[in-house]
């Protein structure tokens, strides 16, 4: 393990490690708690790679029951009223597309909770399961994303707990 530098850490009984990141050249180190410390540590991974490599794990597994608008992920809730939900409680209608296990369904949302994009190697590898409709998007401004809710003038599709979806 000639790559590694010591991080000198009082009152912890840990070996943390700075290292050069395997997959992006930057610095590394893993100064996480577990499992990320040993797994970061083992494949040599920075914070963000090591988030990438997890999510491409979690694709493999569930991408076809993912939420996927535009390489971005989402979380479609049930919530139809109080403070607690996703995009301030604005109504998201959403249809499904191939590769999605829900393809040509159609949801409401009213509860839409926002994840990651993904990175341009995840995108060509798990492609968008659904689309926004009735006016709903995904604007940029600047640095900060922002949502366009849908515009809400036909009757609102099923919840997303119809699909077995939040």
């Amino acid at each position: 393990m000639t790559d590694l530098t010591p991080i000198e850490r009082k009152g912890s009984e840990e070996q943390y490690f700075s290292y050069t990141c395997s997959e992006c050249g930057r610095e590394g180190s893993n100064t996480y708690v577990e499992p990320y410390r040993s797994r970061m540590l083992e494949n040599r991974h920075c914070w963000t790679c090591d988030y990438w490599a997890d999510m491409a794990r979690r694709l493999e597994r569930e991408h076809s029951r993912m939420t996927i608008i535009n390489g971005h992920i989402y979380s479609p809730g049930n919530r139809t009223s109080g403070s607690f939900r996703g995009m301030a409680g604005r109504r998201f209608d959403i249809e499904f597309i191939e590769p999605s296990d829900h393809a040509g369904q159609r949801i409401t949302t009213f509860d839409l909770w926002s994840g990651s994009t993904l990175p341009d190697k995840l995108k060509a590898r798990f492609p968008d399961t659904a689309v926004f409709l009735n006016g709903a998007e995904r604007c940029q401004v600047g640095e900060t994303g922002c949502w366009n809710p849908s515009e809400g003038k036909t009757e609102p599709y099923p919840l997303p707990k119809t699909l077995g979806l939040g």
